[in-house]
């Protein structure tokens, strides 16, 4: 990548540390719950790309580590607010997922607190504009790109080597993570490489999309797992979770990956 290029790329990530900064500031109000969404996908865009720098910098499991509380809310956020109660048995369930939402909540504000220090800030600037930017400099695109591809399809392989629905499921969520990451890298790249390519971001975007429905069914199927119904509502249960694992069984069936 010529200098031009990595000075570009430079600002850009800089740019997306600004916006998860802003991101994950309006999150903490909770009034809307997009703003932990846009906060994850800004923070999962420059941990791909620190993920090209082979010796990772010392802020990097804290980064890991806000993501993971990022994603329990986010994951509660989404259950919620696509759930549709319809009996006493959703009612009783949706009041447990409210409690274990309010306390992923305040999980999430001390982790906010204690993370996002100025010294966290300071470091993750210094590594943008130094290592990471000089690291582009000395690469090209096309072993990146080619790299992520190769994770990708490596993560299919091991899918649909996978015996059972269980393992599947569990490898379809690796699958997820590297597509997300391939696409990024496409997405950063589209200005400056002529090997990143807006059909292979159509493409993985679309991926992207079928996973996340399937991960959507996953994470619900998990939570009614956890949940213990009343005795009386014992058949009714043992019913949705025979409709919920069907429903996740024919998401994973109609995946064209």
């Amino acid at each position: 990548m010529n200098q031009r290029h990595a000075e570009k790329l430079k600002f850009e990530l800089l740019e997306t540390w600004n916006t998860f900064n802003h991101y994950v500031t309006e999150a903490l109000t909770f009034t809307n719950s997009e703003d932990i969404h846009r906060a994850r996908v800004h923070l999962r865009k420059l941990i791909t790309f620190m993920q090209i720098y082979e010796t990772k910098p010392a802020t990097f499991r804290q980064l890991k580590q806000l993501m993971a509380v990022l994603g329990h809310v986010r994951d509660l956020d989404v259950l919620i607010e696509n759930f549709e109660s319809q009996n006493e048995l959703d009612a009783l369930f949706l009041q447990v997922v409210e409690k274990q939402r309010a306390i992923e909540r305040t999980i999430l504000s001390t982790r906010v607190s204690e993370k996002m220090t100025p010294s966290l800030d300071q470091q993750i600037r210094r590594f943008i504009g130094g290592p990471l930017f000089r690291a582009f400099k000395k690469m090209n695109a096309s072993p990146m790109l080619e790299k992520a591809k190769e994770e990708r399809n490596q993560r299919i392989r091991i899918y649909h080597e996978q015996p059972d629905r269980n393992e599947q499921v569990e490898a379809l969520h690796k699958v997820r993570l590297a597509v997300k990451r391939e696409r990024y890298l496409h997405e950063y790249l589209l200005n400056y490489e002529t090997d990143a390519s807006m059909d292979t971001v159509r493409t993985l975007k679309r991926m992207q999309t079928e996973l996340g429905e399937m991960n959507d069914h996953d994470q619900l199927l998990k939570r009614w797992r956890t949940f213990k119904p009343p005795e009386d509502l014992q058949s009714v249960y043992d019913a949705k979770i025979e409709t919920l694992q069907e429903e996740l069984d024919t998401s994973v069936e109609h995946l064209s990956i």
